[in-house]
């Protein structure tokens, strides 16, 4: 995510309690931003509408683009940092008012249906918007939808601690270097078999998977940031840009400039 010198602080709202069961909020975030670690008493359901966030979630690292939104549960601490102008429009919600059983943060799809429904009530209703049969019609038509949509595979799963969480972070600051299986098992005084279930176990996905995942993540923000491909190809470890096309493809559903145009 760059060094920390790069990064604008900011705080997030002081706001205590909602003022309407389901509060809309719509503000822009400058490129460059890091809005420090807080948490809420209440769901949130995060939503960029244009530019890239990245997103620290306790042992989560999770990509926001125009076409996903994030659930974030109760207390979950998160930092957003910005690699765009953000516009961002996000939902406060009273737990009374939704039904999720997540315990994590999540990235979902968003489909153009819900972009633009977002973008009504953010604009539409106000911040203590009267409860009409009309308005709580409309805002629990927009949150059962939201509720439904896919999970992505866009959150990067840490360890809770020790020494496989330091190797990610070690990861995470050079990941052009090979880290193979039997390099990562040996630094961590395992044999490759049980590195392998240990780490799948604390992360919920496979190491070469998670390697991969974020190289991508990483070179996302280096592609938003005006690299080439060529260019953030090789800095994430790739051989040939062919090579990360593929891989990019496969994580994120579109080549790399298409993504780009989105």
């Amino acid at each position: 995510m760059g060094s920390p010198q790069h990064w604008r602080s900011a705080q997030t709202s002081s706001l205590q309690a909602l003022p309407c069961p389901v509060y809309f909020r719509a503000y822009p975030i400058p490129a460059g931003t890091r809005v420090e670690a807080h948490h809420h008493r209440w769901w949130q359901f995060m939503y960029a509408r244009e530019g890239l966030i990245q997103v620290q979630a306790e042992s989560h690292l999770l990509v926001l683009s125009g076409e996903y939104g994030m659930w974030i549960p109760p207390g979950c601490e998160h930092t957003l940092w910005t690699h765009d102008n953000v516009a961002l429009e996000s939902l406060y919600i009273d737990a009374a008012w939704i039904n999720l059983q997540r315990d994590v943060a999540t990235v979902v799809a968003v489909d153009p249906f819900a972009r633009e429904f977002i973008h009504h009530c953010c604009t539409h209703l106000p911040d203590a918007w009267p409860a009409t049969d009309k308005n709580t019609q409309k805002v629990q038509v927009l949150l059962d939808h939201l509720q439904s949509s896919p999970e992505t595979s866009l959150t990067l799963p840490f360890p809770a601690e020790g020494a496989l969480l330091t190797l990610c972070r070690d990861v995470q600051h050079a990941p052009h270097l090979p880290w193979l299986l039997e390099q990562v098992a040996q630094r961590v005084a395992m044999s490759p078999r049980t590195f392998s279930r240990h780490f799948t176990r604390a992360t919920g996905i496979p190491w070469n998977q998670w390697r991969q995942r974020l190289r991508l993540f990483t070179a996302l923000t280096q592609l938003r940031a005006g690299s080439s491909v060529t260019t953030a190809a090789l800095a994430v470890g790739y051989a040939t840009p062919s090579a990360f096309i593929f891989a990019f493809h496969q994580l994120f559903g579109v080549a790399p400039a298409r993504f780009l145009r989105r």
